[in-house]
């Protein structure tokens, strides 16, 4: 009995001693010029013209969507590429660097080092993305107060009164930071966990890291198109039965990824709430479990 308690006591400890070696190894990286790099370009987005055409009613809601979608996307792109390129490689440089066997020669399940993996590579993921999310909220802020003083005074000069001017400063503020893009930024972060733990349980089971890229990017994209691909595959027959129960044992295969990128949607105006988020992280949870029990017993039965 006392052995049962040690041992459920000692595995946090060991999912973060692993969680913190695999950071170090991917600090060494340096990462640190991707957020340099996402700097750099916003800082460029705040000098891009805006053709008159537009209206300057409207100039402003504008430069804050497109400042918005931008970031929006570069999140997007670096935290897919670096979940499954960053996965794709810790197993076998593990191996190649002997620290696999030193850690395996020494009391650790398997699942403790697949979990702290887990967490290390998503754990860094959610710091560099929410290192960008801070820096979106900070110069879309303090872009929104530019624009809202320079609305204000050439609506002014045009003759608009304070009531008119209303519905236009209101839409820059709609435009400008809210919760609503942060939870669509927190359902991304938890599909990059389950797109983490995916590409975790295809390495166990491939040889190289190219092969499971390649294998984890071609899971994400059909994930991303399930819907699309199945109303294909049915050629047009509408959403029957059958086409329901195939799309659903489909889904325990690889994760429907288009229910967490709703960030876009969120940044729109789209409302989210704390319920669906909470749906998103059930479900990301429960994905990321079965990802990692799987990949445990491939791991047990893989040669080195």
């Amino acid at each position: 009995m006392g052995g049962l308690v040690t041992a459920i006591i000692g595995k946090p400890a060991r999912i973060a001693a692993v969680a913190r070696v695999t950071l170090t190894q991917l600090v060494r990286m340096k990462l640190f010029l991707v957020p340099a790099a996402f700097a750099v370009l916003f800082l460029a987005l705040q000098f891009i013209p805006y053709q008159d055409a537009i209206g300057i009613e409207f100039q402003g809601v504008a430069q804050l969507e497109l400042l918005k979608d931008v970031a929006l996307g570069c999140m997007q792109a670096f935290g897919l590429v670096f979940s499954i390129a960053a996965t794709a490689l810790l197993i076998p440089r593990d191996t190649e660097d002997r620290i696999l066997y030193t850690i395996l020669c020494k009391p650790v399940p398997r699942f403790d080092y697949l979990a702290g993996k887990l967490l290390g590579v998503w754990g860094l993921t959610i710091l560099m993305v929410l290192f960008m999310d801070g820096m979106m909220c900070l110069l879309v802020g303090l872009r929104e107060a530019g624009i809202e003083a320079d609305l204000a005074a050439a609506l002014s000069q045009r003759g608009y009164g304070a009531e008119e001017m209303a519905p236009y400063l209101d839409a820059v503020r709609a435009a400008g930071n809210d919760w609503n893009t942060q939870l669509g930024i927190a359902a991304m972060l938890l599909g990059f966990g389950v797109l983490t733990s995916i590409t975790l349980l295809i390495s166990c089971f491939t040889s190289g890291s190219i092969v499971s890229i390649i294998f984890a990017l071609g899971a994400y994209i059909i994930g991303m198109f399930q819907g699309s691909l199945f109303s294909i595959l049915f050629n047009g027959q509408g959403v029957t039965r059958l086409m329901q129960q195939v799309e659903t044992a489909f889904a325990v295969l690889i994760p429907n990824f288009s229910i967490f990128a709703v960030a876009d949607s969120a940044a729109a105006g789209a409302p989210l709430g704390w319920g669906l988020l909470g749906s998103l992280a059930l479900i990301a949870g429960g994905y990321m479990l079965l990802h990692l029990l799987t990949a445990a017993w491939l791991f047990q039965h893989k040669e080195f």
